[in-house]
């Protein structure tokens, strides 16, 4: 992924480097705005917004320490927008779904 960021993606949108870009697209420097409660859901096995597995250590933002709008649900596997259920792992992701709806 960060090859074809560096390629094309931060080329096309004009940024001058993927980290640059990545600093930018980064949902993190926002967390601190939030003034509604908010659900932030990662999985630790996420390739792109990788935060590494529960209690590893890695670092969060501090918003998602200090702001208490924000709730944090830290899965060890779903990938990157996965959640597949074990009974259909085919099918829609009914785990996310009910999360998020019990949360509203």
């Amino acid at each position: 992924i960060r090859d074809i960021d560096e390629a094309i993606t931060r080329r096309c949108f004009g940024f001058k480097s993927v980290d640059d870009y990545y600093a930018h697209a980064s949902s993190g420097q926002r967390l601190s705005d939030v003034d509604v409660p908010l659900l932030v859901i990662n999985a630790a096995d996420d390739p792109i917004a990788f935060l590494g597995p529960p209690g590893s250590g890695t670092e969060l933002p501090d918003a998602v320490s200090t702001n208490h709008n924000l709730i944090l649900a830290l899965t060890r596997q779903g990938g990157h927008l996965g959640w597949c259920d074990d009974k259909d792992a085919w099918g829609a992701p009914r785990w996310i779904e009910s999360v998020t709806l019990k949360f509203l």
